[in-house]
């Protein structure tokens, strides 16, 4: 009796896109396809291997915008600019974000690429990143440009394509055609991941499913109170349960994966493996057939305790190496449960064995499952289920999982012991599945939902959330149906759980403050599409597990500029204090990135501060009107416009600005240069907090710095 082996590969990424801008704020769906989606599928199609792939409907979204031109991030637009003509903004951006790439099984495999890192440095902070700036002559920034691309593609394609490998074998010295040859080859590649998966689909060799649109952890979007079924007693945020907005996030899934792949899909990855009696009852309301989760989640709902053997084989066998079938109010629901110990191999360690001697152990492992079953006179066949992110582990591998995939597939194919099936195949030959008595409220980390709601940052998030959905249910009927739907849209987006993934002390990356930044965006535009104030606290950053420091120098004399929007000698503001905006690896172009430094002082009667911008302010505040922010016991700002209007100095009022009278004078031109009394200031001897935020009429786009206020403390103003 063959061991059915089904494998369900998660394909997925975050809606990276700026709710304002409509770029994707960060280049992750764009790499992982040059180097996974289509790789994935044609590894698949090629050894004939009858697999699962799920796709998540915001991965889907961005692949069909980036392949049509609809959809772009920060690093494409510096790859794709001639090297002489590159922006000081991207020049900064460049030695950081074109080297993030692995550096042993990426980078590696180019010798200039290596050599160019080593020229930048280990250093990523913004004063060593100006430096290694000056030892990048035109040439190196345009190999960095071609080769951070070629680096990212799928190996089947720099193997096989013409172009690609008359690039790949020249290795340095491009020209500004070359760069526009492998921009070409991407957008290739970027047009023929989606094509690729539905034609596999259709010739039947793949079965594709789903997960709800923007991958919430439907459980905790259907009850948070859930949390306390894996821990008891557990803090929780203020109750959020909105089982309807779960369902929302199911149909909308099923009616997108039906218009782009040509059927409605049988299956449904719930994200991260969540599960529970709520979130079971909506799959199955909204048509879904099976779902899966971890063996853990398992264990805990059919009350049968799982223990491996000295060599890794979970018993009972007839456990986890068989379907269950919850008959959920909404009728019933097919589960398989993958076997962790076999997904997470593939995740975590056979990246650092060879490849084929790496696939051969799984395979032996596969026959030991089957050898035990027939040994214990088991009826039928058992099922594997293997399930596993299917793009984040294979730049860990030195030959980019391509050689551990052919092994695998093949070594299925050619042992009748073994058979390769989808998920739906699987479910399908097993037999009548074993009624499952409950659905434990987990997730497959633990069989908890910790990661999400566990930490005062998630439950904070929660709170917002939460305050967002009431204000839809409030203030939504009042708004035109285009703003309705788009402030719907946003809070959508918003129940991801890519946000607070990375809330908390339990994952942290180089881009934590992208994903905060962006959760707060997409909260702050459900206001704002609803004409209503936005919450303060969703211009300030929800991260406290982890200290991001606002790096400036203090000033370090008296400063005493002349107000004419220029920089008119360098000794105006040599002994200012000084703020430079950090670029981060996928910063778009925002609002935010409108400015680039501050520098600031005092004369002993008046506050100066001087604004650069990417371009001439007084070009720059054609999009909006810079504002001076002062916080405290009465909040202040100065709004300053690029019209010569005078500043206007406003007070907050509850959710508004009152005028105030003010002898602050401000002048655009090359740079914004602004002159506050002291005296409108300082109400004692304490340290002056500001902020610069950019204004687009009433709308707060952004702020500077992000992470907290500048500080001109009382011994710059008694040097003064």
């Amino acid at each position: 009796m063959p061991v059915r082996v089904a494998f369900l590969w998660h394909m997925h990424q975050p809606n990276y896109r700026d709710p304002q801008g409509g770029d994707a704020v960060l280049p992750w769906t764009r790499l992982h396809a040059l180097k996974d989606y289509l790789g994935m599928v044609e590894a698949a199609t090629t050894a004939a291997a009858r697999v699962t792939f799920n796709l998540v409907p915001s991965l889907v979204d961005q692949l069909e915008a980036y392949a049509e031109g609809r959809l772009r991030d920060a690093l494409q637009d510096v790859c794709d600019r001639p090297a002489a003509e590159l922006t000081e903004p991207e020049r900064r951006l460049a030695p950081r974000g074109l080297f993030l790439a692995n550096r042993q099984n990426l980078i590696g495999r180019f010798p200039r690429l290596e050599e160019l890192l080593e020229r930048r440095g280990p250093e990523v902070d913004e004063a060593s990143l100006h430096h290694a700036l000056q030892r990048f002559d035109t040439a190196e920034f345009r190999d960095l440009q071609v080769l951070a691309r070629l680096c990212w593609f799928d190996r089947g394609w720099l193997e096989s394509d013409p172009e690609l490998g008359r690039l790949a074998g020249r290795g340095r010295d491009f020209t500004e055609a070359d760069q526009r040859a492998v921009a070409a080859r991407e957008a290739a590649l970027l047009a023929a991941v989606l094509p690729a998966y539905r034609k596999a689909a259709e010739a039947g060799q793949v079965e594709l499913c789903t997960s709800p649109y923007y991958h919430p952890i439907l459980p905790l979007i259907c009850d948070t109170e859930a949390h306390h079924e894996a821990a008891p007693g557990a803090p929780l945020p203020r109750r959020f349960a909105r089982p309807e907005d779960a369902a929302d996030q199911l149909l909308r899934a099923r009616r997108r994966h039906q218009a782009v792949f040509g059927r409605a899909p049988d299956g449904l990855w719930p994200p991260e493996g969540s599960l529970s009696e709520a979130a079971a009852t909506e799959i199955a309301r909204a048509g879904f057939s099976w779902t899966a989760s971890d063996e853990a989640v398992l264990a805990r709902s059919a009350g049968r305790p799982l223990h491996r053997d000295s060599r890794g084989t979970v018993h009972p066998l007839e456990v986890l190496y068989r379907p269950w079938v919850r008959h959920t109010a909404a009728g019933p629901l097919t589960i398989a449960f993958r076997d962790r110990a076999l997904s997470d191999l593939i995740g975590f360690s056979y990246s650092g064995l060879d490849p084929s001697l790496a696939a051969v152990d799984l395979l032996e492992r596969f026959r030991r499952i089957g050898e035990h079953w027939a040994g214990a006179g088991l009826a039928g066949d058992p099922s594997v289920f293997v399930i596993l992110d299917g793009e984040n582990c294979w730049e860990h591998y030195r030959d980019g999982g391509r050689d551990f995939l052919r092994t695998l597939y093949t070594g299925l194919a050619e042992d009748p012991a073994l058979e390769a099936v989808t998920v739906s195949q699987a479910l399908a030959g097993a037999g009548e599945p074993a009624p499952l008595p409950r659905v434990f409220a987990g997730s497959w980390i633990h069989a908890s939902f910790d990661v999400w709601i566990g930490h005062p940052d998630d439950r904070r998030a929660w709170d917002l959330l939460g305050r967002a959905r009431e204000a839809l249910d409030r203030h939504g009927p009042a708004v035109p149906v285009t703003e309705r739907e788009a402030a719907w849209e946003a809070y959508r987006v918003a129940c991801g759980s890519d946000w607070c993934w990375w809330y908390g002390d339990d994952h942290s990356s180089a881009d934590d403050l992208e994903f905060d930044r962006l959760f707060r965006r997409y909260l702050r535009t459900v206001y704002q599409k609803l004409k209503q104030p936005v919450p303060e606290v969703l211009y300030e950053t929800l991260i406290t597990a982890r200290r991001h420091e606002v790096r400036h120098s203090a000033p370090t004399g008296a400063v005493q500029p002349t107000l004419d929007g220029e920089i008119s000698a360098p000794a105006e503001w040599v002994l200012a204090g000084v703020f430079h905006v950090p670029v981060a690896a996928g910063a778009m172009r925002r609002g935010d990135e409108v400015v680039q430094c501050v520098r600031f002082g005092t004369d002993g009667d008046l506050f100066h501060l001087l604004i650069e911008t990417a371009r001439p302010a007084r070009e720059a505040l054609r999009a909006g009107d810079l504002a001076v922010r002062f916080p405290g016991p009465r909040t202040l700002r100065y709004r300053v416009s690029g019209d010569g209007a005078p500043v206007r100095r406003e007070e907050r009022s509850g959710n508004f600005w009152a005028p105030l009278p003010t002898q602050a004078r401000a002048c655009a031109g090359r740079v914004v240069e602004v002159a506050i009394p002291l005296a409108e200031l300082r109400s004692g001897p304490g340290a002056i907090e500001f902020r610069v935020a950019l204004l687009s009429g009433e709308v707060e786009i952004a702020r500077q710095p992000e992470t907290g206020p500048l500080r001109l403390d009382p011994a710059a103003l008694s040097r003064a």
